[in-house]
């Protein structure tokens, strides 16, 4: 009969133990008093081993580039009971902390950032435009302190005037942590986000939108955000922290969605997380960093994966579909025009 596997308290106590040791400034008695952890009952040890599994299993994919670059997918209940531990240790600890101190797979933005296109300026208003091209991410804080996020493939327009602050998505995904505008001439000015489907007015927040496939997705991460869906008189949504919305533009009302396989913004810090995912949906976000169509046979789709995917480091999605084709029941086939498509084998 197969072991229980540890509970997911424990599983939380044993990456807090790696994340302190894996620091770089533990101590010897860091080290002893993990020891004793350890040796206080064998299910610590058990929920010890698992962890250290895991991270033995995604460095059997070769290194590339820097010795902080890992690679691997994990799959099963003991990678999903240690993404869901490393989770809410996030939450406690910060996301930069954890994700880094998990480190299991690497998928990188490749090459500088196609930067600030235009800067157009009139008496009354700023215009500033930012793009990214395919693999690229980019951080830019604002004049007013907000920092803005962009993901791959993605363009926006910036719009300060002495009254409002819009930042126009004009393709691919935005994440914004909005600034408290102390320099403002007229007091606190209003800031939007807007897309071809929706007018997001933020009310003091951290939060996500993409576009896409004819959508626009808003992810909430805290504070709270007004949705006003285009060609709508009905009185704007309001999301809260955790939310998720999707925006369509045939003027019918927002879509609340709960979908607890990704994490949209976890991307800002560097990672991708997925947590038993569909391979299909997964292998989709991949294609989003790949220069050339990127498929997933129907046989595949079910599939689930599980990790958190670093995006640093060379060649991303090349790492990690040698890691898939490691793990997973899958091959890669190459067609016409570099079409890589995941089949099952």
């Amino acid at each position: 009969m197969r072991a229980a596997l540890p509970s997911s308290d424990l599983l939380d106590q044993a990456i807090a133990w790696a994340v302190r040791l894996g620091s770089g400034s533990a101590d010897r008695k860091a080290h002893d008093e993990c020891d004793a952890w350890r040796a206080a009952h064998p299910s610590h040890e058990q929920a010890w081993q698992q962890v250290q599994a895991v991270e033995d299993a995604f460095r059997q994919v070769p290194r590339i580039g820097d010795a902080g670059d890992h690679l691997g997918v994990a799959g099963g209940a003991l990678a999903h009971g240690a993404l869901q531990a490393a989770t809410r240790m996030r939450a406690q600890q910060g996301r930069r902390r954890a994700l880094g101190a998990i480190g299991v797979m690497g998928l990188a933005a490749t090459g500088g950032v196609i930067g600030l296109f235009v800067w157009r300026e009139q008496p009354w208003e700023r215009r500033t435009d930012y793009a990214t091209a395919v693999g690229e991410r980019k951080r830019v804080t604002l004049a007013d302190g907000t920092e803005l996020n962009l993901n791959t493939g993605s363009e926006v327009q910036v719009v300060f005037s002495p009254r409002s602050r819009r930042i126009v998505l004009r393709r691919g995904e935005l994440f914004v942590r909005t600034g408290a505008d102390s320099g403002a001439l007229f007091g606190h000015r209003t800031f939007w986000v807007e897309t071809p489907h929706a007018r997001f007015e933020a009310l003091g927040t951290r939060f996500g939108v993409r576009e896409q496939d004819g959508q626009t997705r808003l992810s909430m991460t805290e504070g709270r955000v007004a949705i006003h869906a285009a060609g709508s008189d009905a009185q704007p949504v309001v999301a809260q922290a955790g939310d998720g919305y999707i925006v369509r533009g045939d003027a019918a009302p927002p879509q609340r969605i709960v979908d607890r396989s990704f994490e949209p913004d976890a991307w800002t810090d560097g990672a991708l997380v997925a947590r038993q995912m569909r391979l299909d949906a997964f292998v989709a976000e991949l294609a989003r960093y790949h220069g050339t169509p990127l498929l997933c046979d129907a046989n595949a789709a079910s599939l689930r994966v599980s990790g958190v995917f670093q995006l640093n480091g060379p060649d991303p999605v090349g790492r990690a579909l040698e890691a898939l084709v490691r793990t997973l029941p899958v091959r890669l086939e190459q067609g016409s025009g570099g079409t890589l498509t995941i089949s099952r084998r």
